[in-house]
């Protein structure tokens, strides 16, 4: 998770803490410190001064209370980041989702939900898209250019690629409720888990 805010453009806050930078803020925090909360708070980025950025001209905030994968239980919500083979079918070298999922993978590679059950390496998850702001895309993962497509977290051909076919990329509404009508219900290996959000 920490490695992942890196590219954060944006200040931050850590525990309570105000910081200029994301360098700075991961400077302070410490490997022990158990439980971090971060906060960010969106900036335009260089070169887009002239043009608007939805991201950058809402004054809003995203609290998170990073957690350890095997600290999840149920009836609470998570944030899970996964890597991109959760989002791929079967292979001849890896069936993992063929033999647990049916072969439907995940549609995103960031998604929100809770947990149904849990073994020592997995967990079953009910999880829905989110519309949120993001500087990368919650299916590919590749960094959005967009300010637009930042606004919700997702690029237009990944928009295409999970269905939402003829939605224009303004539409940002629709697309935020597409995304939350986005359901998968299924197992994730645990080691596939790169982040770990409850949701406050």
């Amino acid at each position: 998770m920490l490695e992942e805010l890196k590219s954060w453009k944006g200040t931050a806050e850590v525990d309570g803490k105000q910081y200029t930078n994301i360098a700075d803020a991961l400077s302070h925090v410490k490997a022990d410190n158990g439980v971090i909360y971060i906060k960010l708070f969106p900036t335009a980025l260089k070169g887009q001064e002239s043009r608007p950025d939805p991201v950058a001209s809402v004054p809003t905030e995203h609290s998170t209370k990073v957690v350890a994968v095997d600290s999840m239980i149920a009836d609470k919500e998570y944030t899970i980041t996964v890597k991109k083979y959760m989002t791929e079918t079967a292979t001849a070298s890896f069936d993992f989702m063929e033999k647990w999922n049916n072969n439907k993978p995940m549609p995103l590679r960031t998604m929100t939900g809770e947990v149904l059950q849990q073994t020592k390496g997995m967990v079953k998850m009910r999880l829905h898209g989110v519309g949120k702001a993001e500087i990368h895309c919650m299916r590919c993962g590749r960094e959005l250019t967009n300010p637009i497509s930042r606004h919700y977290g997702i690029g237009p051909e990944c928009m295409q690629k999970v269905g939402f076919i003829g939605l224009a990329i303004d539409d940002v509404d629709l697309i935020k409720e597409r995304l939350t009508n986005l359901v998968w219900e299924g197992w994730v290996i645990k080691s596939a888990i790169t982040s770990c959000e409850e949701e406050t």
